[in-house]
């Protein structure tokens, strides 16, 4: 077994979370020490199996800017820190390639497969071929409606939304001491998309319980950000300046900043006249943006990650003869007190050093477990710190810009 297999994986072992016992706690040390659990259960580093996980394959959207590239590239740095060949293939956003890609792997010689699904359900079927022929597949970021993987990695749609709310109420209140009631827009993505449904939910149920702040209208920005521009300044010019304006993703919230710098009423929060602005998403853009206060709050994801949070229960799962019990049950609450994702230096930091993901709490989706990661929000206290994705993938192009500007000259 390499260095890495007999590394720790779980730092506490037989803990009790919110009154429920963590499933599949590990002993630490290379001894392969065993703790009784407080369910009975003796739990231990490794079953002994001799299996281990040396090659994943990994089938994924790999277009799409700095989000995706962070959520790609962090799994490579990770996977070559702890050992594991990774062979990452784009699935070109067709969910025929990804099958076909899947099922590859499954025929070929790798030890477990991760996923960030294109189409809810249409690799469902490759996916369960996989596992039924003894490869596991975890997926991450987007999740498959198969019922049969031992886990999907990802944060809360609705939550996300819903935080956004909680700051929208926040943020109007400050803004507005003198108003007792606010009025403010939401600008969601396509209809029919899961996501962008989750999204505005979970911010409209917040604002509904709100006894200060109504929803003037939604607008549909199609999570594109000349849709949201568009869009929001022609709302604007036809009807009334909003307290607020909500965006459910990055693309929308630098739309809706465009739109309002076009009609010239683009100014920082604690000044006359401030829209307050909340969204979903931040990025090497939305980041600068909350520091100068155009944008109040952007709720963001540890999308960096997700896929090391998933090798390290698909190391475990195969290392203990793909045993479930090694995957946390469902309403268990996790810390970086049970799971350990060691830092690594990749991109000028010292990347995973910070457990943002924090606390990770096991629901049940499409009847799987569902690592359901935290998500942190922006603000100008921490928008310049080095654990948001958007300034670890986005620092050097900001850097080239400036010095393009400065010397007047540029590549293109």
């Amino acid at each position: 077994m390499s260095q890495n297999s007999r590394r720790s994986f779980l730092k506490t072992t037989g803990a009790v979370v919110g009154g429920i016992a963590l499933a599949g706690c590990s002993g630490s040390g290379s001894g392969g020490s065993e703790t009784e659990s407080a369910a009975g259960t003796t739990v231990g580093e490794s079953s002994g199996s001799g299996a281990s996980l040396d090659r994943v394959g990994m089938s994924a959207y790999v277009r799409g800017g700095s989000w995706i590239t962070a959520y790609i590239e962090a799994a490579k740095f990770y996977a070559e820190d702890i050992g594991i060949e990774l062979d990452v293939r784009p699935n070109q956003q067709s969910a025929q390639k990804q099958v076909q890609d899947i099922r590859e792997f499954a025929n070929g010689d790798y030890d477990g497969i991760l996923v960030g699904v294109w189409s809810t359900g249409a690799a469902e079927g490759a996916i369960n071929q996989a596992i039924e022929g003894g490869t596991p597949v975890f997926a991450t970021n987007a999740d498959t409606s198969s019922s049969e993987i031992p886990m999907y990695v990802g944060f809360s749609n609705y939550d996300g939304g819903a935080s956004s709310a909680e700051e929208m109420i926040t943020a109007v209140e400050e803004q507005y001491p003198e108003k007792s009631t606010y009025e403010v827009l939401n600008i969601r993505g396509p209809q029919g998309n899961q996501s962008a449904n989750q999204r505005s939910q979970g911010f409209v149920d917040v604002i509904q319980e709100s006894d200060s702040v109504e929803i003037l209208e939604t607008l549909n920005g199609e999570f594109a950000r000349d849709n949201a521009q568009s869009t929001v300044q022609e709302w604007i010019n036809a009807n009334q300046r909003p307290d607020g304006i909500y965006s459910a993703n990055l693309s929308m919230g630098l739309g809706v900043v465009q739109a309002l710098r076009n009609l010239d009423i683009l100014v920082p929060r604690g000044e006359e006249n401030h829209i307050v602005l909340t969204q979903m998403d931040g990025s090497p853009e939305v980041n600068p943006l909350v520091g100068d206060g155009m944008i109040d709050a952007a709720v963001d994801q540890p999308n960096y990650f997700y896929n090391p949070i998933a090798l390290e229960y698909m190391r475990q799962y195969v290392e203990n003869g793909k045993d479930p019990s090694v995957i946390p049950e469902v309403g268990t609450e996790i810390t970086s007190g049970q799971l350990d994702i060691p830092a690594g230096q990749h991109k000028g930091v010292e990347m995973w050093s910070k457990a943002i993901w924090e606390p990770g709490v096991v629901r049940e989706q499409n009847s799987h477990p569902w690592f359901r990661t935290n998500s942190i929000v922006i603000t100008q206290e921490n928008f310049d710190q080095p654990f948001l994705w958007g300034n670890v993938w986005g620092w050097q192009r900001f850097l080239y810009s400036s010095t393009c500007l400065l010397q007047s000259h540029c590549l293109g």
